[in-house]
């Protein structure tokens, strides 16, 4: 709470000598300025606040600095600019050392996200590759080259009927795979939206 009485140099004398009374003085003829000053700096109530803690913590371990001929206001709004200063400088730091732990992180996640996407179509295409051949070649005309069940029958020569059932039994073959493979949300893989849709 801000005094009437005025810092006089006997009491800045007092308070360089390490009395507690005087420093209690000045802090309190000074404390609202101070926060005021920071609060400009800062633009925020809340990092004034700290901002005047540190203020007068340094004004106590430098009071042996303190030319008590002087006033002390100009003193202390010189200490309250270098604080400031420190303290956002601080808090720019941590807060860009957030953003590049976040960015590793993000990056980390997909080179994994990336290496099992490839993983699971690798082995897709194995699972593919491994069909019976006639089941695999109408699996690859259909999904691959996008050909219709009725165009396959008729390239073919084969039933429609014979197209689908060999549809069916490869993409059953290819989900149960999908679904087995749990070490990625293979969610992600354009050939999931085929066979889950």
């Amino acid at each position: 709470m801000r005094t009437n009485i005025p810092i006089t140099e006997p009491i800045i004398v007092r308070f360089v000598q390490g009395q507690a009374d005087a420093f209690r003085l000045i802090f309190d003829a000074y404390h609202g300025r101070i926060f005021a000053y920071s609060a400009k700096i800062a633009q925020s109530s809340t990092e004034a606040e700290e901002i005047t803690q540190q203020v007068f913590i340094r004004l106590w371990e430098k009071r042996h600095l303190v030319d008590a001929t002087q006033p002390l206001e100009p003193y202390l709004y010189k200490i309250t600019r270098h604080c400031a200063f420190n303290h956002l400088k601080k808090k720019a730091y941590h807060a860009q050392q957030q953003e590049q732990v976040s960015k590793a992180f993000l990056r980390t996640q997909r080179t994994e996200e990336n290496v099992s996407y490839a993983e699971c179509e690798r082995l897709t295409k194995q699972v593919i590759n491994a069909l019976p051949e006639k089941r695999q070649v109408i699996f690859k005309m259909h999904f691959e080259e996008g050909y219709s069940p009725g165009e396959i029958a008729t390239l073919l020569g084969i039933s429609l009927a014979t197209v689908k059932s060999q549809l069916v039994k490869a993409t059953k073959t290819v989900r149960n795979f999908l679904l087995n493979y749990r070490t990625i949300s293979w969610v992600t893989l354009p050939i999931f939206y085929w066979f889950f849709k």
